[in-house]
C-alpha cells in the first residue's frame, strides 16, 4: 500500500529526492536480503539516462565505497545544487574516515539547504568526532528538536540519536543533563545496554557509585558477556566502592570474555585486566 503510494508520488514528482529515497528504502525492505536485481535495475538507470536521482540511487546501493563515491561525485556533477549529492559524498567519506573532506562537503550540503535533515545529523557526528562537544551537543539537541514531530525520521533514529547525546553530555560532564536525556527515552529502551550503560556513566560521574553499580548491572543483564557493563563494575568496586576482593573477581571475568573475542576493544579490555590483576596480587615479603 505504502509502495503504491509512492510510487505514484514519485511520477507526479519525478525529481522529489525524498519521495524517491522512501520509495527505494520501502523496495529494498520489499527484497528482504536480496536487493541484487534492484542494484541491478539503478545501475542500468543511472548507466542509460545518468540523470542525478539516479546517481544517488546507485550511490546508496553500492556495497563497494570507491564506486559509492563515484556514483555520489557522478549525481553532483549532475547536479551541483543538490545538496544530497554532497550529503552522500559527505557520508561516504565519513564512512571510511575521510573526516576532513567529509566536513567540507557535508559544510556544502548545509549551505545549499541549512535545514537538511540529514546532513545537520551528520554534522553533529562530525564535531563529536572532531572533539568539539558542545558543539556537537548542540547540533544534535537542534537536530532532535527539528524532527521531533518529523514521520520520515524513524523512531529508531530519534532514540539513537538520543543516546548520542546522553553520550556526549557524560563526556562533557554534564551528568545531570545525560540523565535527563535518558529518561526522555521510551520505556522498552531503559533496559538496553548502552542506555543502562550510559546510565552508571553519569551517576558515577555524580558521586553516586551504588546506583551506577546497579545500573551497570542491569547492562550486563541486558547483554549478557558484553564487556562495557564488566569493566564499569570492576572500576566502580576498584576505584569507588574500595571492595578489591570484588573488582579482582570482575577483572578475571573481562579476561575469560576476552579470550573468545577478536578486535582491539577487547584486547584493549583485557590488557587493563591483565594490570589490574597484576596490581591487586599480595606482595612478596
Amino acid at each position: 500500500m505504502a509502495r503504491a503510494i509512492l510510487e505514484r508520488a514519485l511520477e507526479e514528482r519525478p525529481d522529489d529526492v525524498a519521495v524517491a529515497l522512501l520509495l527505494q528504502d520501502a523496495e529494498l525492505g520489499a527484497a528482504g536480503g536480496e536487493p541484487q536485481r534492484l542494484f541491478e535495475r539503478a545501475r542500468e538507470r543511472a548507466a542509460g539516462e545518468g540523470g542525478f536521482l539516479a546517481h544517488l540511487l546507485v550511490a546508496r546501493l553500492e556495497r563497494d565505497r570507491t564506486a559509492a563515491l563515484a556514483a555520489a561525485r557522478a549525481a553532483i556533477a549532475a547536479d551541483p545544487s543538490n545538496p544530497w549529492g554532497h550529503y552522500a559524498e559527505a557520508f561516504l567519506l565519513a564512512a571510511g574516515g575521510d573526516w576532513t573532506l567529509a566536513q567540507a562537503s557535508n559544510a556544502r550540503a548545509l549551505e545549499l539547504d541549512g535545514g537538511h535533515r540529514a546532513a545537520a545529523r551528520l554534522e553533529a557526528a562530525l564535531l563529536s568526532r572532531a572533539g568539539k562537544l558542545d558543539a556537537a551537543i548542540t547540533a544534535l539537541r537542534a537536530w532532535l528538536d527539528a524532527v521531533e514531530s518529523d514521520p520520515r525520521v524513524e523512531p529508531s533514529a530519534r532514540v539513537d540519536a538520543r543516546l548520542d547525546l546522553a553520550h556526549l553530555l557524560v563526556l562533557a560532564r554534564k551528568d545531570d543533563d545525560a540523565l535527563a536525556e535518558l529518561a526522555r527515552l521510551p520505556e522498552a529502551e531503559g533496559a538496553s545496554l548502552r542506555n543502562a550503560c550510559l546510565e552508571a556513566a553519569a551517576l558515577q560521574g555524580l558521586g553516586r557509585p551504588l546506583q551506577a553499580l546497579a545500573a551497570s548491572e542491569r547492562a550486563a543483564t541486558a547483554e549478557p558477556g558484553a564487556l562495557v557493563p564488566l569493566v564499569q563494575q570492576a572500576l566502580l568496586q576498584q576505584h569507588h566502592l574500595h571492595d578489591p576482593q570484588a573488582a579482582r573477581a570482575l577483572w578475571e571475568r573481562v579476561l575469560e570474555s576476552e579470550a573468545s573475542r577478536a578486535g582491539l576493544g577487547p584486547l584493549i579490555e583485557a590488557l587493563r585486566a591483565r594490570v589490574a590483576l597484576e596490581r591487586s596480587r599480595p606482595k612478596a615479603p
